[in-house]
């Protein structure tokens, strides 16, 4: 079910039975050669559909924009802001909720930069909790990598699970920096492009649908039972 769907009447007809709210975290940030810039928005959505399908929850609309490491502005179509004024607009859109009667909040990111993360996580309180959806251990279901990269061989196996007819397998390349040179970047003390790097940093040729599936399944099981826990 989705909030912008219903009219104000139903809404508040809903809030009085239930009170929580799904909100997808996305962003519009570059994922290499060969995968869409709204692939965090596009996993994040269908998750949280997924969630209210099984709850009855109600998803609010995506928040498409985050915090993007600075290395990467000049790929064209990325965008973002600060950590400040990503926590700053959540933070507002949560208040007129609150004041309505909603009562609690899931934030579910499909995006890991740390200070995105750090941004949300700092709104953490007893009505607000928030769900790193790549935070889990995929070493047996990865040939390549022991846990997610960017646009890697998890993500875009995710993706052809979920949107294959948007992956372009024709430009699927691997690229990876060592971990001691791209630290910095990932802590954003470096904004300098990644020399060398088409944009993703892991091995996307290792992804098949069927990784996809499984990583998907381990994703929403792990997803649903945060959701329902106290």
């Amino acid at each position: 079910m989705r909030l912008d769907e219903l009219t104000w009447p139903e809404c508040r007809d809903y809030v009085e039975r239930s009170g929580q709210l799904l909100l997808p975290i996305g962003t519009c940030e570059q994922h290499g050669p060969h995968l869409p810039l709204a692939t965090d928005t596009l996993v994040a959505e269908h998750v949280a559909d997924w969630l209210s399908s099984e709850t009855g929850i109600l998803v609010a609309p995506t928040v498409s924009y985050g915090v993007n490491l600075p290395c990467d502005r000049l790929f064209w179509g990325t965008s973002s802001v600060t950590p400040e004024a990503f926590r700053t607009y959540v933070a507002e859109v949560l208040s007129w909720w609150r004041d309505q009667g909603f009562r609690r909040f899931h934030l579910i990111s499909s995006h890991g930069d740390p200070l995105h993360l750090e941004a949300l996580r700092s709104l953490e309180r007893p009505d607000v909790r928030v769900r790193d959806l790549w935070e889990m251990d995929l070493s047996d279901l990865l040939e390549a990598q022991e846990g997610a990269g960017h646009a890697c061989e998890a993500a875009t196996s995710v993706m052809l699970a979920l949107f294959p007819d948007k992956v372009r397998l024709n430009e699927v390349v691997d690229f990876e920096t060592p971990w001691e040179e791209f630290a910095p970047y990932l802590r954003h003390e470096r904004t300098d492009p990644v020399p060398g790097s088409p944009g993703q940093q892991g091995f996307p040729r290792k992804a098949t649908a069927w990784k996809g599936q499984a990583i998907v399944r381990r994703i929403k099981t792990r997803a649903l039972a945060w959701l329902l826990s106290p």
